[in-house]
């Protein structure tokens, strides 16, 4: 038992580390983990991965607000939204076989590789969201950003930082606090949606959400003062290997059942 608590302490504290250095919940670190050494389906992975997600977000959240970096409006406007997205996005999840889920999410990974290697545009001013135009985007931006992570098990902070900074015009570190504050509604309303469908190990949310706490204020400071360039493709290329992975494997659950 210690040393299953303690690899669940290791891998929270990655998924912290990752959550609060990019703006993300983590999942992309929780959902290998899980599959991987933990032996969870490819459903409960993903259901598990939202109930921790919320512990990464609070803790690195209070960093990136410290430091004036969470458009709060659009933060409040987007997760209104993201509410409705990350409940169908957990319900198409549960009507997907665990193969094909195994699948998506390593395309998925590849996408996500592909943006963090791309040259982070510079922020400009702070977003006006006062407009119906600008409404209606953070509106989409919500919806869109629900349904990824409802379905692919994560915090939707890979699309949701892209989109404040190209969309919006957010500054990275803006953008990656006002991330984690959209990722503290989807994060549990997505976890409870996969918990109807019983895709929760609650047994191991609480080590890995306390590994979470305690690697994600660290890598919340880090990101306010170090350059992210160096460390966002090396990240890229960890999870490339992870997509990789991912997919060989849900190719070897595709094809166990034609075996004898």
């Amino acid at each position: 038992m210690m040393r299953f608590d303690a690899r669940a302490l290791f891998g929270g504290a990655l998924s912290g580390l990752a959550g609060g250095l990019f703006g993300v919940g983590g999942g992309i670190i929780l959902i290998p983990l899980l599959t991987g050494p933990f032996k969870l389906t490819q459903h409960q992975a993903h259901g598990t991965s939202l109930a921790i997600i919320g512990a990464t977000a609070a803790v690195s959240l209070l960093i990136y607000a410290l430091h004036g970096n969470v458009a709060w409006v659009t933060a409040a406007i987007v997760g209104f939204s993201s509410i409705w997205g990350a409940r169908w996005g957990a319900r198409l999840a549960a009507r997907t076989s665990a193969g094909q889920l195994g699948r998506v999410f390593a395309l998925f990974l590849v996408i996500v590789a592909v943006r963090l290697l791309w040259k982070v545009p510079a922020g400009g001013e702070p977003p006006v969201v006062g407009s119906v135009t600008g409404i209606a985007l953070n509106l989409g931006i919500g919806l869109a950003v629900g349904l990824l992570a409802g379905y692919m098990g994560v915090g939707g902070g890979i699309l949701a930082v892209p989109a404040f900074t190209l969309l919006l015009g957010m500054s990275q570190q803006v953008a990656q606090g006002t991330s984690l504050a959209v990722i503290l509604v989807t994060g549990p309303v997505g976890a409870l949606e996969h918990h109807r469908h019983g895709n929760v190990v609650t047994r191991l949310v609480a080590p890995f959400a306390l590994g979470a706490v305690l690697g994600g204020p660290l890598a919340s400071l880090l990101a306010q003062r170090l350059p992210q360039e160096t460390l966002v493709r090396a990240f890229a290329v960890f999870i490339l290997a992870n997509a990789a992975n991912l997919w060989l494997r849900a190719e070897r659950q595709r094809r166990q059942p034609a075996s004898p």
